[in-house]
Order: structure tokens, then sequence, then C-alpha cells
């Protein structure tokens, strides 16, 4: 089973005063099949890792978050290479978050 290492940021917008924001970085190793990074609240998984195809792995989404500046609403996957970094937008929670993920390398 193959395994990919993609860099992942985290985003986190307060929308109550102080406003302050907060950025975390991480490279985070995933096989397929596997799901990756967690909501607090709502307790539930962000991304799951369907496949690997060469330079690109296929992530599916979180109902929860949209593909900023697409409009997907049937489609809750996305290739995720390692040129372009992909950015996930969740707007319904206390605080607003973005998603960022770009693919590092896939390991056979």
């Amino acid at each position: 089973m193959a395994k990919a290492i993609f860099n992942l940021k985290s985003i986190v917008h307060k929308w109550e005063p102080p406003f302050n924001t907060t950025v975390n970085t991480q490279e985070v190793v995933v096989g397929e099949g596997q799901h990756f990074d967690e909501l607090e609240k709502p307790n539930e998984h962000v991304f799951k890792l369907i496949r690997c195809d060469g330079n690109k792995a296929l992530v599916e989404f979180n109902h929860l978050f949209t593909l900023k500046g697409h409009e997907h609403p049937g489609n809750r996957q996305v290739w995720v290479g390692k040129i372009e970094e992909i950015n996930f937008t969740y707007l319904w929670g206390n605080d607003g978050i973005t998603k960022s993920l770009r693919l590092k390398e896939i390991i056979e």
C-alpha cells in the first residue's frame, strides 16, 4: 500500500475579540484509505487519502469544508500535487478555519 507525505497548514481565525489568527504547519504521513487531521467540534476527520497515482494523490475532504475558490457541490474529492497548494475553508463554527494541503512525496 502506498503512502503519501503532505504538508498541512491550518489557519484559525477567531471571530471574537481579540480576533487572533493561529497558524500551524505540520508534515503528515498517510496510507491509502486512512483519515487524517481532525476537527475538535464537531469531532470529525477532515481528510481521507483515497489513492496515490504517480506525482499526485486523490484526497477526499469533509462535507463541512468547501474547496476555496471553486464550487463542487457533489464532488468531495480533489487531486493534490506537489506544485499547487489546495485550500479548503470551514465557516460553520465559532472560528473560521482554512486548511492548505500540498503533496511532498509518495512512498511506494
